[in-house]
């Protein structure tokens, strides 16, 4: 384990408190940045003056009041009208438009002030010096080209406590990347389990000389077992992983030395977890869908808005000592889940089962539904025989075989043809309908 400590130092100067914080600090801070953010959307964005069944009184006397106010959706987002930005845009630095998962033509924008900005920045110097030493250099493998991506932000963030970030090509093919990483030499990486996941496994099977990385930020999509597991052995690398998404202002949650959940960033975010259906916020230990509100965010606030992303929040003071409360997550609500009489597969458990064969590069999938149930699988490998070792280890996964037997579902499995995977993406399981 590293052993760098926690975020909580920062999190005391954040909030104006000159010792380290307690649970009741942080959560006197978030009341009072609440209170604010309410009266503030209501003030100035068009959306949240005209949105209805807000109570009558805009001031919460404890955070679960929270739960009384209406929640917010991507469709809020993508619609635009009325407008959920609260400042002229003449304010904003930054603009970012990004398509809503599965829906053809529809963009979400955000918006990012200079505020807004300086925050990301922050909370990412401070994050990864818990993971980072100083003067350690770090293969940055996010984007970074344009200013204020998340790659660049990450970069600035790195450079403030003085690790030394580099860049990773991510335009090109995948033997340039692990090329550019065999010159480098990093003490750290950060990027995409996509990314990371099939540079370690080339470097596995190339003839090149090997590497030693200490750590890694994984970000963007869900890390599973098998993951880590590759890392550690072609690496020696420990994986830290990261949640955030652009509506959260990148940063979002972080693991630490204990592995155990996710830390919140709670100077900036306050999170639940609802029942899907019913809107309800549930108990902690239970798991339904991370709703998220930005606590400082002045160009676009959100309310109470629904994230998508599966999760529970943990009740136990995490073994690292961190006032931070934790997430653990459990992959997307509306990720495609093979179901039968034995339980729920999702596709973080497939990627587990499928990255956990030595071969495996790369690879994606796409589940037919109905009579015919049919688990088409592309994997990028050197030798053909994978595509065997990839269907033995479906069926002999602990909580894969059995349902996929138990549902006679019928496993495809061939090496990809054409373009390669682009190195920079989220794995995902395409779902198609077939007869019933």
């Amino acid at each position: 384990m590293s052993g760098f400590g926690t975020l909580d130092d920062w999190v005391a100067r954040t909030i104006g408190t000159a010792h380290l914080p307690i649970r009741e600090d942080v959560e006197a801070y978030q009341l009072r940045c609440l209170n604010e953010t309410m009266a503030y959307a209501r003030s100035h964005s068009p959306f949240y003056r005209s949105q209805e069944g807000w109570p009558e009184s805009h001031t919460l006397g404890q955070l679960a009041d929270i739960a009384r106010l209406p929640l917010t959706t991507s469709a809020d987002l993508v619609r635009g009208d009325p407008s959920l930005i609260a400042l002229p845009m003449r304010d904003a630095v930054r603009l970012v438009t990004i398509p809503t998962s599965g829906t053809s033509g529809q963009q979400k924008r955000l918006f990012f002030t200079e505020a807004d900005i300086e925050a990301i920045v922050a909370y990412f110097e401070h994050g990864m010096a818990t993971i980072v030493r100083p003067g350690s250099s770090v293969a940055v493998a996010f984007p970074a080209q344009r200013p204020d991506s998340v790659g660049d932000l990450l970069m600035r963030g790195l450079s403030r406590f003085g690790a030394l970030p580099v860049a990773l090509p991510l335009d090109g093919s995948l033997d340039t990347m692990v090329g550019a990483l065999r010159e480098l030499q990093p003490v750290a990486i950060a990027g995409m389990p996509v990314t990371l996941g099939a540079a370690a496994r080339r470097m596995a099977t190339d003839g090149g000389p090997p590497l030693r990385i200490e750590t890694a930020l994984v970000s963007a999509d869900s890390v599973s077992p098998s993951f880590k597991a590759a890392l550690a052995v072609i690496w020696g690398t420990e994986v830290f992983e990261h949640w955030g998404m652009t509506e959260t202002g990148y940063g979002g949650a972080l693991a630490c030395e204990a592995h155990d959940g996710l830390h919140i960033r709670e100077t900036d975010l306050y999170l639940e977890v609802i029942d899907a259906k019913s809107g309800e916020v549930l108990p902690t230990g239970q798991t339904g869908e991370v709703v998220v509100t930005t606590l400082r965010r002045r160009g676009l606030p959100l309310i109470r808005y629904r994230t998508g992303d599966r999760g529970c929040m943990i009740e136990t003071r995490c073994r690292c000592g961190s006032v931070l409360r934790r997430l653990r997550l459990g992959g997307r609500m509306d990720e495609p889940i093979i179901s039968g009489k034995g339980g729920g597969l999702p596709a973080e458990t497939i990627d587990d089962a499928i990255f956990s064969v030595e071969g495996v590069i790369d690879f994606s999938v796409e589940l037919r539904t109905g009579r015919h149930a049919r688990l088409s699988i592309d994997i990028v490998a050197d030798d053909p025989w994978t595509t065997e070792a990839v269907r033995s280890a479906l069926l002999s996964h602990p909580i894969a075989g059995p349902l996929l037997q138990s549902e006679k579902i019928n496993i495809a499995v061939k090496l990809a043809s054409g373009s390669p995977f682009s190195l920079c993406r989220k794995r995902r399981v395409t779902m198609m309908r077939g007869e019933e």
